[in-house]
């Protein structure tokens, strides 16, 4: 008896130690990540939270002064919209006004009233109940090494408070005070149940950008007049929690991503809404400068975002938008500056397809300053496209087609355009190549060539090296696998960025770069594109050492087109003669469906309408189709953040002792 006892103790400190063992793995990782001047600046920030604590006392221990502002124009640009984005407004404020939220796969359970009672932001909707450490001060939160099972991004999600836009559109639509109440009543029950600096909702800086933007463009569409002095009083302190919260603790050094931008342009709009801020005028003007200096560093000069992301790159121009909105310089950016965004909206249409969608390249969660519905948007880059298109005055650079939405009537927007580019171009700063077919529905393949991410820790970059992606016309064909979760599946998180769900080479199961925790690498590949040629016949060849401290070996892609619709790949391993065992693979769309030959060396690709693509191996490797395995995580697609399906993933199999060499022929 004393013996199981004994056992069992020692198994629960197995299990006990896990949690340990990961949070400790995380900072040597993460420390390994830092240069000396980061960790000066970890250790004085780690300071400053704890001394932080005392200010965690309640709504009431804000003192703001001065009065409520709004962001210039915004109503009136929200009377002027068109009749589709009304259409779109009212049905989303339906939807609020029923207690309905559906945010990144996930339903939340519709509160018996709206406004909902204050307990209902802390609610996770993946079991109703209430989220853990709710009242905790917000940086004893662990939510870098998960909490439970839960994923805290859905949490954020909510508490980001985006629906109030188009609540508050409708509200000005319709002339209809009910709307207004309702969101201005949202806002109230929001604060009531978040006490400033308890919680999750209060530990990230990009969390309170983004709720501040959401409430700052609810209330200026409103309209600061038609509201009680009450609201305006607990208004004017939230903006001044806000503000001085994202003031205190700025993600720089290995955190400044996308994350800085947003944070930059939630101080200029808080400080916009409250300008008696102490030092409101300098705050705004300091970090409309670091805006300027964020956008130049985190897209390359050839427009390729440093992220590696198109839809993290696209929403870091959509905040920084946002801000220029606030400041009214929306139309009056510096040259450089409308230059470098002309040149990312450049780079957006080459990958695009003839629905004007891009690759899935990186992570992204669905994220967006202005959010029209709570749905997913396919076209999110596109959309972007659209403004950039707009605000530079570059009718030329509009995209193919986009989705109307109250982001086109607060930022301005570009009618879409015919004009796609063809041909073979290569981003050598950011580190892709595309292939365009002339056709008037084009075929488009892009190569990635670039680093694994930006900054050291390369937070949000997949082990893709050398991957490709490929659409024909309006159907994507190879896809990526996407994002699917963050924090609450350290084996998901892991596998969705590994090389072996990409559409690379893989060497014995092992990936070109080694994540060492969810937003970390234990090692990161280094690419170089080594020629690239255009027309007649195009030819990109590429590198990278992913493999070289292991294997002593360099992975090779050349990737050909002939001008019409057929793509060579050949993969080659350079530096030792010996054969190795490598996996290629190719990741279909789930609207695709493929069957192998049965020599295992062709593979016939298909939709609902007929024959898409044939896939050929010549050479040693052979295919097989693998489609939602839970056992090897292959075969899985995240379509957009929490939702993941089956999908076709073709895998080329073999002994590799020369060239790799699979045709692709689009039918």
């Amino acid at each position: 008896m004393v013996a199981a006892v004994g056992m069992k103790s020692i198994n629960d400190l197995k299990l006990l130690s896990r949690p340990v063992l990961d949070r400790l793995a995380w900072y040597h990782a993460r420390l390994a990540a830092m240069a000396p001047a980061e960790i000066a600046h970890r250790l004085v920030e780690a300071a400053a939270k704890q001394a932080s604590r005392q200010r965690s006392r309640g709504w009431e221990a804000v003192e703001p002064v001065g009065s409520l502002a709004m962001m210039p124009g915004v109503a009136s640009r929200i009377h002027a919209a068109s009749l589709d984005i009304s259409s779109l407004i009212a049905r989303e404020a339906d939807c609020v006004r029923t207690g309905c939220f559906h945010l990144l796969g996930a339903r939340w359970p519709e509160p018996p009233v709206m406004p909902a009672a204050p307990g209902f932001w802390r609610i996770d909707p993946d079991d109703g109940e209430p989220f853990p450490q709710w009242d905790a001060f917000t940086f004893d939160i662990s939510f870098r090494h998960g909490i439970g099972t839960r994923e805290i991004k859905r949490i954020w999600e909510l508490n980001r408070l985006q629906f109030l836009v188009p609540l508050a559109a409708d509200a000005v639509l319709k002339n209809d005070r009910q709307p207004a109440l309702l969101a201005t009543g949202l806002i109230r029950s929001w604060m009531a149940g978040n006490p400033p600096f308890r919680g999750p909702a209060w530990n990230s800086g990009i969390e309170l950008a983004l709720r501040t933007i959401s409430v700052a463009l609810a209330l200026s569409i409103i309209g600061i007049e038609r509201l009680d002095a009450a609201t305006r009083s607990a208004a004017l302190r939230f903006f001044f929690a806000h503000v001085d919260w994202i003031r205190r603790f700025p993600s720089l050094h290995s955190s400044a991503n996308n994350h800085r931008i947003a944070e930059l342009a939630g101080l200029i709009v808080g400080s916009t809404m409250a300008p008696g801020f102490p030092g409101a005028v300098t705050l705004r003007e300091n970090s409309w400068r670091a805006l300027l200096v964020e956008i130049d560093q985190q897209v390359h000069p050839d427009g390729v975002g440093a992220e590696q992301s198109p839809g993290y790159t696209a929403f870091s121009i959509e905040l920084f938008l946002v801000a220029a909105t606030a400041l009214g310089y929306e139309r009056n950016l510096p040259a450089a500056t409308k230059d470098r965004l002309s040149a990312w909206a450049e780079h957006s249409l080459w990958l695009m397809d003839a629905d004007a969608r891009v690759p899935a390249i990186g992570d992204f969660d669905d994220c967006r300053a202005i959010a029209t519905t709570q749905a997913p948007e396919p076209r999110y880059v596109a959309s972007l496209v659209a403004v950039v298109s707009g605000c530079v005055g570059r009718p030329g650079l509009a995209p193919p087609a986009k989705d109307p939405g109250i982001r086109d009537a607060v930022l301005g927007s570009a009618a879409a355009s015919p004009t796609q580019p063809a041909g073979t171009r290569s981003f050598t700063s950011g580190g892709y190549s595309v292939i365009r077919s002339s056709h008037k529905a084009p075929i488009v393949l892009t190569l990635d060539h670039g680093p694994v991410g930006y900054l050291s820790i390369a937070a949000h970059g997949h082990a893709d090296t050398l991957a490709i992606w490929l659409s024909a016309g309006n159907q994507p064909v190879i896809v990526d696998a996407g994002t699917y979760l963050y924090h609450s599946s350290r084996d998901l998180r892991d596998l969705f960025r590994h090389t072996s769900v990409h559409n690379t080479l893989t060497l014995d199961g092992t990936g070109s770069s080694r994540p060492s925790g969810p937003f970390n690498w234990a090692t990161k590949a280094n690419a170089r594109l080594v020629s690239s040629e255009g027309a007649p016949v195009s030819r990109i060849v590429a590198e990278h050492d992913g493999y070289l401290a292991q294997y002593g070996l360099v992975h090779r892609r050349t990737v050909q087109f002939d001008g019409a619709s057929r793509f060579t790949i050949i993969d080659e391993l350079i530096g030792a003669s010996a054969g190795k065992n490598v996996t290629v693979s190719f990741l279909l769309d789930p609207c695709c469906r493929s069957t192998v030959d049965t020599d295992r060396t062709e593979v016939l690709i298909a939709n609902k309408d007929g024959d898409v693509a044939r896939i050929a191996s010549i050479g040693p490797l052979r295919a097989r189709i693998v489609r939602g395995d839970e056992a090897t995580g292959l075969g899985w697609l995240s379509p957009s953040f929490g939702v993941r399906l089956p999908t076709d993933q073709i895998l080329f199999e073999g002994l590799l002792n020369g060239p790799s060499t699979i045709t692709i022929g689009v039918v």
